[in-house]
């Protein structure tokens, strides 16, 4: 069974320093910028998965006098605090890379380069799914979703370095070596860009995606005490979505009456979509006949 998403990324933190060791041992033996490149991206996927499991314990805190909504965006902050470090790798990896295609240097290629790089590519592999299950076994985690992209991203670097290795080693062309830096930080800049976007998105309140909202909609639609609604709107907030609406009841129905109405469609919501973990329905009287 998996386990709980703080536990996934407290073993994320452990794998990331045994890659972290393992990598920069070997770039500083052979001198390799694309080794020590990659060396740089597992630390920062170790500070990332750190403020993964920081975020996941902040958001877990349940609502209290100042936050009334509780604490579910910490997640959406630790995920853009990963993309920001994520960038900053990129640029000093690029500028490394550079200077090394300036001023060459000399990379010694040993054949425990390759084990500690095919090692790196099977480790991200097991680790990305584990940590993309354990999020969705939980109802999705931005935080443990950044942290699994991190391992994805970190798979592809790997492989740009298994190749630039690969290629001094057989041809003895040193400038694959710095290239392959180069390589690396493109997949990481690619990599915090895409992920940045989306957590932005979450943090300015954006609408859930299009399949949620169609989800609410038909739910909406197909009650028969509902005269229509209006005024839908919706939130994310970690992996929770907060949902708005007005809803038009027969004009006929007593307080009491409409008041249950409203609070039974409340409930179905979040009892039908597991997602919506608040859904605040306010009770609009129309003219039955009107809309019969």
């Amino acid at each position: 069974m998996l386990g709980s998403t703080a536990g996934a990324a407290l073993y994320s933190v452990l794998v990331n320093i045994v890659l972290i060791a393992a990598k920069l041992l070997v770039g500083l033996l052979t001198g390799s910028v694309a080794i020590l490149a990659d060396a740089a991206h597992s630390f920062l996927d170790l500070s990332a998965s750190i403020f993964a499991f920081a975020g996941i314990r902040t958001a877990a805190k349940p609502a209290d006098e100042d936050h009334a909504w509780g604490h579910a965006k910490a997640e959406n902050i630790s995920s853009l605090i990963q993309m920001f470090l994520l960038g900053a790798t990129c640029i000093a990896i690029v500028i490394e890379s550079v200077r090394r295609l300036v001023v060459p240097g000399t990379v010694r290629v040993a054949w425990y380069s390759f084990v500690v790089v095919l090692a790196a590519v099977v480790i991200d592999i097991v680790v990305s799914r584990y940590l993309q299950g354990v999020s969705r076994a939980h109802g999705g985690s931005a935080a443990l979703e950044a942290d699994a992209l991190h391992f994805s991203s970190d798979l592809w670097a790997s492989l740009a370095v298994l190749v630039g290795i690969t290629l001094v080693a057989v041809f003895n062309f040193q400038i694959a070596d710095p290239l392959a830096g180069i390589a690396v930080a493109v997949i990481i800049g690619t990599t915090a860009i895409e992920q940045g976007r989306r957590t932005t998105q979450v943090l300015l309140d954006a609408m859930p995606d299009r399949a949620t909202l169609a989800a609410i909609e038909r739910i909406l639609q197909s009650d028969p005490r509902l005269h229509g609604y209006h005024a839908l709107r919706a939130r994310q907030a970690g992996k929770h979505v907060l949902l708005d609406v007005s809803v038009h009841v027969d004009g006929n129905l007593s307080l009491a009456q409409a008041h249950e109405v409203g609070h039974a469609v409340s409930q179905r919501v979040q009892r039908e979509l597991p997602v919506v973990t608040d859904a605040v329905v306010h009770v609009e009287p129309v003219d039955d006949e009107a809309h019969g």
